[in-house]
């Protein structure tokens, strides 16, 4: 006699794939659409969104990749403008038309990581799969907000469905290698790290037993060809406009607020330099933001001053040594500093790295409340990995290798719950493994070990964190 447990995956086994993918698009896109329609996140909100404004402004206006005519940035990831800029030519600055197409975007992921856990468990693991995604709460906020979480997310989702593709073909399939290779090569203009994951894809294809080295290098080039043809015009255009082939120039600050996260903030005895003073009377920037709706352009004085706006905060060492950069001279002196304190404090940067990599385990959101659907599912994690390494270890090194590359990145920067938005979607495929597997019982020893074993970590993890400053 069958259980419930046993009768319900039986029902679901009935459903179509094709049903299991719409349904969870429209219970992902229409509280996306709902969110933005009732509470869309405007410029004025966010120095980020302002920024990223700003700039596709003048890219529709047609003066280029600036914060205004005659002053050219890098301080931004080029995408996310370059397309925001397209909506401005064609229907004007509006934004709730870009905000809806990213929630489009963003529904799309929930039937992306569903095929994705069907081809990796079958349907119930595709059913469940889907419902996590679309209904987590962080990633429809986000949808509403003109940041790169959502478009990246998408991309990096992307990039997983035509690895899954590639890695199950029995033919070369080169021309998908190089679509793969240029969905890598917009994700890196969206966000860089996704070059670090583009790496690890090229030496797990390098090592593919199917193939021989030789065919697998092809194949890899090919990859690689297709993200570096994205990804050069931009390059060639910041070593034109501003002196070096940089991918962006706010690296620095993020690298030097790691490795400076006891930094002590300026007093009465730091001397601030006149430029920044006379900005801060002028735009008022606190005062600014405080008032919804205001135009992003005001912001222009202090975005011409990335990025060395945010480190005259900071005590007088710094502000001496970032006074009169330019913008990329300030972005190369502040990651000088960082390596600087780093090889200084060696034992303290890595009690922060492992802190900051741990906290991507937090059950919270930017705002300090917790996330029902990411505390339901941490606890599954690890069981999850391994039952999808046990049943399917293609899919498994391309989600995991994913998550590897960006847990790299929690370790050489702050931590921002801002950074693990994008890859949640493949948390809640792992999680949702573990979990159908939690249902079902029938534990191995090692599965045991794993399960109870991992439950210690985001419980410990979240115990420190819920004790202390909740946003993390």
């Amino acid at each position: 006699m069958q259980t419930k447990v046993e009768q319900f995956i039986s029902g679901i086994r009935s459903i179509s794939i094709g049903k299991i993918l719409v349904i969870v698009f429209f219970l992902a896109f229409l509280p996306r659409v709902g969110a933005v329609l009732l509470a869309p996140h405007f410029p004025s909100d966010h120095w980020d969104v302002a920024h990223d404004v700003v700039i596709a402004r003048n890219i529709a206006q047609g003066n280029g990749f600036a914060n205004e005519p005659g002053h050219p940035t890098a301080y931004r990831y080029p995408l996310l403008p370059l397309i925001l800029s397209l909506f401005f030519r064609v229907l004007g600055e509006k934004y709730i038309p870009f905000l809806l197409f990213q929630s489009f975007l963003g529904a799309l992921i929930a039937p992306i990581m569903a095929w994705i856990g069907y081809r990796a468990g079958g349907k119930s693991l595709a059913l469940l799969t889907g419902i996590l995604v679309a209904v987590n709460t962080e990633l429809i906020s986000y949808s509403r907000m003109m940041l790169t979480e959502t478009l990246f997310s998408f991309l990096i989702s992307v990039i997983a469905l035509l690895c899954v593709l590639l890695f199950f073909s029995k033919g070369k399939r080169t021309g998908l290698f190089f679509l793969t290779g240029i969905i890598i090569g917009l994700a890196a203009l969206c966000r860089p790290v996704a070059i670090g994951w583009g790496i690890l894809l090229v030496i797990i294809l390098l090592f593919r037993k199917q193939y021989r080295f030789r065919a697998n290098l092809g194949v890899a080039l090919v990859l690689t060809a297709g993200c570096t043809i994205m990804v050069a015009p931009w390059l060639i255009r910041n070593q034109t406009v501003m002196g070096s082939p940089v991918f962006n120039t706010s690296s620095g600050i993020t690298f030097w607020l790691f490795g400076h996260n006891d930094a002590a903030h300026s007093d009465e005895s730091t001397v601030i330099p006149e430029e920044f003073e006379r900005v801060n009377r002028e735009v008022k920037p606190r005062e600014y933001f405080a008032v919804s709706r205001g135009d992003p352009a005001r912001m222009v004085p202090i975005f011409n001053m990335e990025p060395r706006y945010q480190a005259y905060s900071f005590e007088q060492s710094v502000v001496d040594r970032i006074a009169c950069l330019n913008e990329v001279e300030a972005d190369r002196e502040l990651n000088a500093m960082a390596i600087e304190y780093i090889l200084a404090n060696p034992l303290k940067t890595l009690q922060y790295s492992v802190k900051n990599s741990f906290f991507t385990f937090t059950y919270t959101e930017m705002t300090g409340k917790i996330n029902i659907i990411i505390t339901l599912m941490m606890p599954f994690l690890l069981l999850g990995a391994y039952r999808l390494w046990k049943s399917t270890p293609g899919i498994a090194l391309i989600v995991l290798s994913c998550l590897a590359s960006m847990l790299a990145v929690h370790f050489v920067f702050y931590f921002d719950h801002r950074f693990r938005i994008p890859y949640q979607p493949f948390l809640m495929l792992l999680g949702a493994g573990g979990l159908l597997a939690a249902v079902r019982g029938n534990f191995t020893l090692t599965e045991k070990i794993l399960f109870f074993g991992w439950m210690v970590v985001p419980v410990v993890v979240n115990y420190y964190l819920l004790w202390g400053n909740q946003s993390g």
